[in-house]
């Protein structure tokens, strides 16, 4: 049971970094606080379609790999 992930490698440390540099970029005037949430908010959405369609396409592929699967001949 030791699945531990390096930080980079996590859903959390690119949520911060996100989160960080949406701010930094508010910090310095270059966004106002509702671009700021607006861009995080088009973030969130974009990353959760590729990762609706990431999993579409690996179910699709394992049931299609069940499917062509030689059947075992008994004699």
């Amino acid at each position: 049971m030791n699945d531990i992930k390096t930080g980079y490698k996590t859903t959390e440390f690119w949520v911060a970094i996100a989160s960080a540099f949406f701010g930094l970029l508010t910090t310095v005037g270059i966004f106002t606080p509702d671009q700021a949430g607006d861009l995080t908010l088009a973030v969130g959405k974009f990353s959760g379609a590729i990762i609706t369609a990431v999993s579409v396409g690996a179910y699709a592929i394992s049931r299609a790999k069940t499917k062509t699967v030689t059947p075992i001949v008994t004699k």
